[in-house]
């Protein structure tokens, strides 16, 4: 039965992604997707230890569903990585395949953080490397996926020895950042072939110089970068601009704890080595 609800529900997204479009990433900004979010490992959290015996969360710990998990979510991965389409994330049926997967994800590392004992009546030994690794994987898909919606690009013109705050967003609206950007100086190198190779600019950000090159960004803070992705090309090195993009990702730091988690885990795996534990099962 919750194999079938599966396939009804990504039925149902494929139908809402033709009828209405896009996911509405934005209107799930904070706090909504943290409240979201909380309700989601809540309910999964009473699940486990209310309803265990349930038929959904026995599926849900089931080996069927957690290869259509890592299928789906794996075939998701493999079509962006393959076409570079990065809008698929924003599909309704791609919401539904990441949401099952880290619901399905989270039951699996409740199930096994844990030795099994020889009478089940109580915990055995925290499984460090199963924790580390799975609960790394986890905290690593739900910041990009329930960060996505507080991710931000914004666009903005520096130019020559005129300080400027205001910035355009991706929906073509203005808004303010609450610090200042000024072009001190610009240069551009060309090829044998006249073409721009490489350019770079000197600016004052906060009262601080940074130099800008392309694909070398300025880190404000950990969340938040500041790139070099144009000029005035007519103008050259004599530009009297630059336009600079800005990309803040909150949830950034989620992402950095479950890289570091995994790493953690891959090293205590390789220095451990495959440990049995009952019968030919291996940890």
């Amino acid at each position: 039965m919750p194999l079938i609800v599966l396939i009804i529900l990504l039925a149902l997204a494929t139908a809402l992604q033709f009828i209405a479009g896009d996911f509405p990433v934005a209107f799930f900004a904070f706090p909504l997707n943290v409240v979201l979010l909380a309700l989601t490992m809540s309910v999964v959290m009473l699940l486990w230890k209310y309803r265990r015996k349930s038929g959904f969360v026995r599926f849900m710990l089931s080996s069927a569903a957690t290869y259509i998990a890592f299928g789906l979510f794996l075939l998701m991965v493999f079509v962006i990585g393959v076409t570079g389409f990065r809008w698929i994330i924003g599909t309704w049926p791609s919401v539904v395949i990441i949401l099952y997967f880290q619901i399905v994800l989270m039951f699996v590392i409740m199930r096994g953080w844990r030795e099994k004992t020889a009478t089940g009546a109580r915990l055995g030994a925290i499984r460090w490397r199963f924790l580390f690794l799975h609960t790394g994987l986890l905290i690593t898909v739900m910041s990009a996926f329930w960060g996505q919606p507080d991710l931000s690009e914004s666009r903005v013109k520096a130019f020559r020895n005129v300080p400027v705050s205001e910035v355009l967003m991706e929906d073509g609206s203005a808004s303010w950042i609450t610090y200042t950007l000024e072009l001190k100086s610009f240069d551009v190198k060309y090829g044998q072939d006249g073409v721009p190779s490489d350019y770079s600019a000197e600016l004052c950000i906060d009262d601080k110089n940074v130099l800008l090159r392309v694909n070398h960004p300025y880190s404000r803070t950990f969340a938040e970068d500041i790139y070099l992705s144009g000029y005035d090309v007519s103008m050259g090195s004599d530009s009297d601009y630059v336009v600079l993009q800005i990309v803040k990702d909150p949830w950034r730091y989620g992402k950095t704890f479950g890289i570091i988690l995994m790493i953690v885990g891959v090293f205590l795996l390789f220095a451990g080595g495959p440990r049995r534990r009952y019968g030919n099962e291996i940890d």
